[in-house]
Parts: structure tokens; sequence; C-alpha cells
């Protein structure tokens, strides 16, 4: 069984700003409150969806940190090994 809305939340904005709203909720179908009810829970769940996508970003920048040090490390050597053998040629 679906839990009854009963609370209110007061939420003050200019008589344009409402009539966008109003305006906007209507096109949709909606009723004000439940366009500020949809409205917030997506908001919400695309909080959650950034913070996801961050930590992936954040796991791949340390990835492509890694692998860089590596790479610059075998370069690194490779160079070496090219300089030694033009230091050894007559």
């Amino acid at each position: 069984m679906a839990e009854r809305a009963t609370e209110r939340v007061a939420v003050l904005m200019t008589p344009k700003e409402k009539s966008t709203y109003v305006d906007r909720a209507s096109s949709m179908g909606l009723s004000l409150g439940q366009f500020f009810r949809e409205a917030g829970a997506a908001y919400a769940s695309r909080s959650a969806d950034s913070r996801a996508e961050e930590e992936a970003l954040d796991a791949a920048l340390t990835q492509l940190e890694r692998s860089t040090r590596r790479a610059e490390r075998a370069l690194d050597g490779a160079l070496a090994e090219v300089r030694a053998a033009l230091q050894a040629e007559p």
C-alpha cells in the first residue's frame, strides 16, 4: 500500500517563477506538487549517478597515472640503452 503524502513544504518564489512551474507541470499533466516531487526524486538519483561516475573517473585517472609512470620508466630505460650503444660505437 502506497504511503499517503501528508507533509507540506513551503517554497517561496516569485509569481513569475510559480507561473512558469505551473505551466510546466500542467504541460506534463502533473500537479505542481507532483512536479516538484518528481523533480526532487530525479535530482537525488542524478546525484547518486554523478557520485558513481566521479568514482569511476577517479579510478580511471589513477590507472592512467600508473600506466604513464610505467611507460615513462620503459622509455627512460630504452633511451639509456640507446645512449650506451651510441657511446660504445667506435
